[in-house]
């Protein structure tokens, strides 16, 4: 069982008044079970931050895990204890 906390950036906290959300996965869940666990949690993502009806982010999103950026990386398995950050990408200029 993999447990870990979803921290969460930029609109994420303002849709669902949340900062942050525990989920817990199989061992071996991807991102996309990831995106599935939090569209079942916090319906309120999906159309927004998640992809409507499918368990993608949109292109506006990304998650940031042990530091590294991830978008729809299906080849990567999430590790219990992973420092997982769901975020909004910004631009500024």
């Amino acid at each position: 069982m993999i447990r870990c906390v979803v921290e969460m950036f930029g609109l994420p906290p303002e849709i669902t008044e949340l900062r942050e959300v525990g989920v817990e996965l199989k061992d071996g869940a991807s991102l996309g079970d990831l995106i599935a666990a939090l569209r079942r949690k916090i319906p309120a993502l999906e159309g927004r931050a998640i992809r409507a009806g499918e368990d993608r982010l949109t292109q506006y999103y990304a998650f940031n895990i042990n530091g590294r950026f991830h978008f729809d990386d299906s080849e990567l398995q999430l590790q219990d204890g992973d420092r997982v950050v769901l975020l909004l990408l910004a631009s500024g200029g």
